[in-house]
């Protein structure tokens, strides 16, 4: 399996899709509908190359940790995924399609201003991140370890997921500019990336201090802090 394989594979994530071996395609299986035994060996590598991933970092993890996590020999774990960049590549269109594509779809059915849709984008990310810590850890920490590395093969995919996720928050910031309820002297670019970056540092935070760090309280200041900056707030102004 080549990495357009892995482009395949990669949205094994949920009930809803799996990949068909052999067929070269997505199914979309029924909400519930019970997975073949190769569809939930695959979801399991993916589970577990992640938390590897995320605690040792991608070149600090091997095939075969991954494959002992999994409780398959390395040779089996070859039949699903040709190499370890097939995985990492599959887990960034994991991430896109998990997170960042339920993300954009939420938020764009949320009512109200750009302003209520940011409060909502906080609130779905927030969420997200309590159910799949590692899954949104990911992406900020092999970011942070290619940095200036020239991995050309994972690059174009992470650069790729950054910049669609950049376009989704400038289109709500630039909503919310036009209804008066954002700064109209804000920078857009520069203002769809400082929110990326407050989220990432956010999760890598929790991530190093979460066994002191209240988890809902963690939210609520990150709110506070994207909207109302450290000032004094008026008792009277609703989140």
């Amino acid at each position: 399996m080549g990495l357009t394989s892995a482009l395949v594979i990669c949205l094994i994530m949920n009930d809803r899709y799996f990949y068909s071996p052999g067929k070269g395609r997505i199914t979309i299986a029924a909400p519930g509908a019970k997975l073949t035994k190769s569809q939930k060996t695959v979801a399991s590598i993916l589970k577990a190359a992640t938390g590897l991933f995320v605690a040792h970092g991608y070149h600090g993890t091997s095939i075969s940790a991954i494959a002992r996590a999994t409780g398959l020999t390395k040779g089996a774990l070859y039949n699903h995924f040709s190499s370890k960049a097939d995985l990492l590549i599959a887990l960034i269109h994991k991430f896109e399609t998990e997170f960042l594509d339920e993300l954009i779809e939420e938020v764009n059915n949320t009512p109200g201003t750009g302003r209520d849709k940011l409060h909502r984008y906080v609130s779905f990310a927030s969420a997200f991140a309590a159910q799949n810590r590692e899954l949104c850890l990911l992406l900020t920490i092999i970011s942070a370890e290619f940095a200036g590395a020239g991995q050309a093969e994972f690059d174009s995919h992470l650069r790729r997921v950054y910049a669609k996720y950049a376009r989704f928050l400038r289109r709500v910031v630039e909503d919310g500019k036009h209804q008066g309820v954002i700064d109209q002297g804000l920078d857009t670019h520069t203002l769809a990336y400082i929110l990326i970056a407050f989220h990432d540092g956010v999760l890598l935070s929790w991530q190093r201090s979460q066994e002191f760090l209240d988890g809902p309280d963690f939210v609520r200041v990150f709110r506070q802090m994207i909207f109302h900056g450290a000032q004094p707030r008026d008792t009277a102004e609703t989140d």
